[in-house]
């Protein structure tokens, strides 16, 4: 099968950036008329596939968030990050077209519509992909930030949450209230945020010299896309459960209560996020990701890539807050935390 060409291998061809390439068959500024007429002679030499901008191209913008199928089945963390990027971009005069790319799309490597017609300005891809995926998406030669995962290897940006730090300080604040047999939540591999907290939860327990039971890490899926109906709750129960996002800690309570037994009295549940807490949803533990401040990153990123063209990844973490709330027990004292005090 033939390769694409790609904008890097026209740059490749003539020496200069794909940042040139891009403005030049995007008919941006900071590109001289010599230049720009070299680069789209030699791109329709090597079978670039070049569709001239329209005319309206010249006003804001034009940026792809691209997030797989899997992340967009429930109301979750990141329709809330897409609201919350769309707002940011809105602000800096760009336009902001969702995409939501299928399972077999991410697994052929199709491109997006926007990557496809050479329409896009630059990239946001919102939750984990597969490496090739991201390469296919690179190698059209516009900038490119992923946002809440990033990669080893290639020349990408990216904007995470401080997932390592948020649950080193949850599983702190629970053995700060007693807990010493504690528990995680999540397939751990799965994507780099979960192995991140999986990292902050590992360093709380090692430095307070307390085991880490293999039967203790619970997964919640039995692949990437389709979730386990039931847990494998171990026995005996961990005091404690550090549930590597909110959805899934309101799973496990649920689980829990069927098999009889009571959150936070018999177990501490712990979540991630601070998106799925409201209406007659469960009051729980969580940290709370600054969704905003992640998608300014993100913004800032992308205005920098298409002005200056960075070479060299940059990987932005944005920290947030634990609040507390009534799921978990204090060992110490018999009582819940976060609840008010029935005798004041």
């Amino acid at each position: 099968m033939k390769k694409n060409v790609t904008m890097r291998d026209i740059g490749a061809a003539l020496g200069v950036s794909t940042v040139t390439i891009s403005k030049a068959l995007g008919g941006k500024e900071g590109v001289s008329d010599a230049v720009r007429e070299k680069i789209i002679e030699t791109a329709r030499k090597m079978g670039y596939h070049y569709i001239t901008p329209p005319e309206s191209a010249s006003g804001g913008a034009l940026i792809s968030i691209l997030t797989a199928d899997r992340f967009f089945a429930v109301p979750s963390f990141y329709a809330d990050m897409y609201r919350a990027l769309q707002r940011e971009l809105n602000e800096a005069g760009m336009l902001g077209a969702l995409e939501i790319v299928s399972e077999q799309e991410e697994r052929e490597q199709t491109l997006p519509a926007a990557a496809a017609l050479r329409r896009a300005d630059g990239f946001v891809l919102l939750g984990q992909f597969q490496m090739d995926y991201v390469t296919a998406i690179l190698e059209t030669g516009c900038p490119v930030v992923l946002l809440d995962f990033s990669l080893d290897g290639p020349d990408v940006d990216a904007v995470v949450s401080d997932g390592q730090t948020g649950c080193y300080q949850l599983t702190r604040y629970l053995i700060a209230h007693g807990h010493k047999n504690i528990g995680f939540v999540g397939n751990v591999h799965r994507t780099t945020s979960i192995m991140d907290r999986y990292s902050g939860y590992l360093r709380a327990m090692s430095l307070a010299n307390l085991p880490v039971r293999e039967h203790w890490i619970i997964p919640d899926m039995l692949d990437n896309v389709n979730y386990l109906d039931d847990f494998p709750l171990p026995e005996p129960m961990p005091t404690a459960l550090v549930c590597n996002n909110d959805m899934l800690a309101y799973r496990i309570i649920a689980a829990l209560e069927k098999k009889g037994y009571r959150v936070p009295e018999d177990v501490s549940v712990t979540g991630f996020d601070n998106c799925a807490y409201g209406g007659d949803a469960r009051p729980i533990t969580t940290y709370a990701v600054d969704q905003q401040r992640m998608a300014q990153e993100t913004v800032r990123r992308l205005q920098t890539r298409m002005r200056e063209g960075m070479e060299g990844p940059l990987r932005t973490s944005v920290g947030g807050w634990l609040v507390e709330r009534d799921s978990v027990m204090d060992l110490n004292t018999g009582k819940r935390c976060g609840a008010p005090d029935p005798e004041k």
